[in-house]
């Protein structure tokens, strides 16, 4: 066995509750998670699941009830909000969102939003020239597979695919160490989706850690080291991709696999499915 590659991110025992007293919502349930340098990790689970408060919590932009959250030594649960607001001008960690639209400024050009990143840091992008900026940005857009005709543009004059890869390599501009995908292929075609996870493929082989979150396992199988799998804002299962796909233990993860129709395994039976629901239903009890 190889041995376990040293951890990135460090999620410990983490919860996000929405509200006060009787009425508050418990999002995430004592969540614990491990990302090692340069591994790729899935977190899949149905709308509601909790993988985008998860993705929320690790970024500061939802205050966790309990646990905690370090990257690379620090422990970002403890930052205030001067301290966050540094965090993130540095860039180590950045979110692409499933509509790129929520991150990329509509006023600003392709080649303005994608340099905005690296604009704001200070420091070291402060010392780059504007030319060396745009020859940067022009990098991004080659490895997305996008051409230097889109940096006039806006994003209302892009297509969904060509928006998508221009908010990756906005996200990839300034080299972070880790950057978490929120359902970033859910809403392309095939063609789309299979040149922006080509991409993603790369970059999990050049060494950035990469949280793909999607509520579809077809599209992270192929892709990630390990996948984890939320339900009711637990974590259920935790394993390899192949060993989730092949050998799922939890019946949430049973019915998961047997729903993605680009899995070898195929479709389950109407008849298997009701048996894994009530499965499910029986093992939610326990975990409430």
């Amino acid at each position: 066995m190889s041995p376990e590659p040293e951890a990135l991110l460090d999620i410990e025992g983490l919860s996000v509750s929405y509200g006060h007293g009787p009425a508050a919502t418990s999002a995430l349930r004592g969540v614990s998670l491990r990302l090692g340098r340069g591994e790729a990790v899935g977190l899949i689970g149905e709308t509601g699941s909790g993988k985008s408060t998860l993705a929320r919590a690790v970024l500061g932009l939802v205050a966790p009830s309990a646990g905690r959250v370090t990257l690379a030594g620090q422990e970002l649960t403890a930052l205030g909000p001067r301290q966050w607001k540094d965090f993130r001008r540095q860039g180590v960690v950045q979110y692409v969102f499933q509509d790129p639209l929520r991150s990329l400024d509509p006023d600003l050009t392709v080649e303005d939003s994608i340099a905005e990143p690296l604009l704001v840091r200070g420091g070291r992008a402060g010392a780059l020239s504007r030319s060396r900026v745009r020859e940067l940005v022009g990098e991004q857009l080659r490895r997305m597979g996008l051409g230097a005709v889109l940096l006039g543009r806006h994003p209302g004059e892009l297509s969904g695919g060509q928006r998508q890869r221009v908010a990756i390599a906005r996200a990839l501009i300034t080299e972070p160490r880790l950057l978490i995908l929120d359902e970033p292929v859910s809403a392309l075609d095939a063609a789309n989706r299979a040149q922006v996870l080509e991409r993603l493929s790369q970059l999990r082989h050049g060494g950035v850690t990469l949280l793909f979150i999607s509520h579809d396992l077809g599209s992270v199988a192929g892709l990630t080291d390990r996948i984890a799998v939320l339900y009711r804002g637990t974590l259920v299962e935790v394993d390899a991709a192949d060993a989730i796909v092949q050998r799922p233990w939890h019946p949430y993860t049973r019915l998961l696999v047997g729903s993605a129709p680009t899995l070898a395994r195929g479709a389950i039976s109407r008849e298997r499915r009701q048996q894994l629901r009530a499965e499910l239903s029986a093992a939610g009890e326990r975990l409430t």
